[in-house]
């Protein structure tokens, strides 16, 4: 089952924890994974005022060892101001447990430069994909 499929999936071991306009986030018990989507444009921390709570709740579910497949194909490029509140995020993820992370790039060029340098500040345990399917292999599907 890939990610784009989660939605519909009939599969009891995947927990939507939360999904909105701007992002989604859902936990799979079986693979002790978070699949985290980034959607569109995000225009202030006021456009996503609960972010930072639903990534708690979501890393609260998993298991230290944890894994993380980011789903950025759609993200536009965000306000610089927003940087912090992605490095918060991550420092959290890395706080939770996480064993790894694999980041599948947006297609807007602007917004993929945004991504590598909040990458390079955190320091995650990360690898860059251009599809789904290589994020998947590569995280051990």
């Amino acid at each position: 089952m890939h990610p784009e499929n989660l939605h519909t999936a009939p599969d009891k071991s995947k927990i939507v924890v939360a999904r909105n306009d701007c992002y989604e986030f859902i936990y799979d018990n079986s693979r002790n994974r978070i699949y985290h989507v980034v959607k569109g444009f995000w225009k202030n921390r006021e456009a996503v005022p609960d972010f930072l709570d639903d990534l708690q709740k979501t890393i609260r579910m998993a298991k230290p060892g944890f894994s993380l497949l980011i789903d950025l194909r759609t993200m536009l490029t965000h306000p610089q101001p927003l940087s912090s509140l992605h490095l918060e995020a991550h420092n959290l993820i890395q706080g939770g447990g996480l064993a790894k992370a694999a980041f599948v790039v947006p297609t807007d060029r602007i917004a993929t430069l945004q991504v590598e340098e909040i990458n390079g500040k955190s320091q995650m345990p990360s690898e860059s994909f251009s599809s789904l399917d290589e994020a998947e292999v590569w995280l051990g599907a």
